[in-house]
């Protein structure tokens, strides 16, 4: 490729870089570090996620300016911003102004791609709905939105309603691409206008076949087990993981990931085949799956609901484990390996059925076109398309 056609970003994140570095991935996490293996991007300023308000940015400046939190050497610091170069095609900033001053945060980076000599093909690639202070400012060639989910319907951003719907407005209007992880986002929030696309999450299929052994925390704990992965929060159906524990004292339930002030666990822990396992690793979910003998997504079918791709689909399916899940947002594409139950009672039967089932072992043909690799290379097609090259 000629290097006058290589892109450099501005990505403004959904998450903490270091909170990936410390093992955490979401769908953002896997896109920029798959961008950065690609030899069309020069390079990409992660601008870890802005804080929105006044308890965010006290964490956000006690981790990041007192404690120096990231693993990277920095090339650009102030009273409230850094910048951290952490592998020769990423750099990090981080900063508190989006609380004190919004327009240095865009000042800074300026000051930032000139010194990294980068403002060609410049794109800047927003998951942050919370932030739309960069149209306009920073002389790029290309805007691009990446929807995870509605934050209009997600509970811990209720008091930013009015906030978050004029940002909308503004993504709708100003973006040159809009992606989405459903066709609910595509079509709810965006009207189907002519720039947004569909592209679902995907999995690191080498990731889930190179492991074989099995967690170490799931060492004690009996056979079979009916596992989940991901945040423990209000979007989870408890109806359903009660009636687990209750029906199936011989099996075992575990339920990894962190857990919220919203979701009652208490209820959980007077069940002995209920074990909580906390915070997982995101290089070690594949020993995690080795040990489950089913998978389940318990959600509630509700708004927020409706609007997400849970990456747990691709990974179970990578595992090999059989899936319980409730009717949520991207099960068509997986219909004929995926069992959905509409009740407690009905979901603790196909949990049954799935425990004596064979493992998926022909699903690696379907999710040959599902990797994080195919979805960037859908991503690259459209954005090279629209600054036609």
């Amino acid at each position: 490729m000629n290097k006058s056609q290589q892109l450099n970003i501005v990505m403004f994140n959904m998450s903490k870089y270091t909170d990936w570095q410390k093992g955490i991935a979401n769908r953002n996490y896997h896109i920029l570090h798959n961008l950065a293996k690609r030899d069309e991007i020069n390079k990409i300023i992660a601008v870890d996620f802005l804080p929105f308000n006044w308890t965010r940015a006290i964490k956000t400046y006690l981790k990041d300016q007192i404690i120096d939190d990231a693993k990277g050497s920095i090339i650009y610091g102030d009273l409230t911003s850094r910048c951290w170069q952490v592998s020769s095609k990423i750099l990090v900033y981080s900063s508190i102004d989006s609380i004190l001053n919004k327009s240095k945060i865009t000042q800074e980076l300026k000051r930032i791609i000139k010194k990294e000599k980068i403002s060609d093909n410049l794109t800047a690639w927003n998951y942050n709905p919370l932030y739309v202070n960069y149209f306009n400012q920073l002389n790029q060639a290309l805007n691009i939105f990446d929807t995870v989910d509605n934050w209009l319907t997600h509970s811990s951003y209720k008091k930013y309603q009015t906030k978050l719907e004029k940002n909308y407005r503004i993504i709708k209007q100003k973006s040159d691409l809009i992606f989405t992880v459903s066709q609910n986002l595509k079509q709810q929030l965006f009207n189907n206008q002519p720039n947004t696309y569909w592209l679902p999450n995907g999995v690191d299929l080498n990731f889930f076949q190179s492991i074989n052994e099995k967690h170490y925390l799931l060492e004690n704990i009996p056979k079979p087990i009916i596992g989940f992965l991901g945040i423990l929060q209000d979007r989870i159906d408890l109806d359903i993981l009660l009636y687990l524990a209750k029906n199936n004292p011989d099996k075992s339930i575990v339920l990894a990931g962190p857990v919220w002030p919203s979701f009652s666990k208490n209820k959980l822990q007077r069940f002995k085949n209920v074990y909580f396992l906390g915070p997982i690793n995101h290089w070690e979910i594949p020993q995690l799956y080795n040990g489950f003998d089913v998978g389940i997504i318990p959600y509630k079918t509700n708004d927020f609901v409706k609007s997400i791709d849970p990456m747990k689909f691709y990974e179970y399916l990578a595992a090999r484990l059989p899936i319980v899940t409730t009717n949520v947002s991207g099960i068509e594409k997986f219909a004929d390996y995926i069992n959905v139950a509409k009740t407690p009672e009905q979901f603790n039967d196909f949990v049954n059925q799935a425990i004596i089932a064979d493992k998926l072992n022909s699903i690696y043909e379907i999710l040959k076109n599902h990797t994080w690799q195919k979805r960037i290379e859908q991503m690259l097609n459209l954005i090279y398309n629209k600054l036609n090259y």
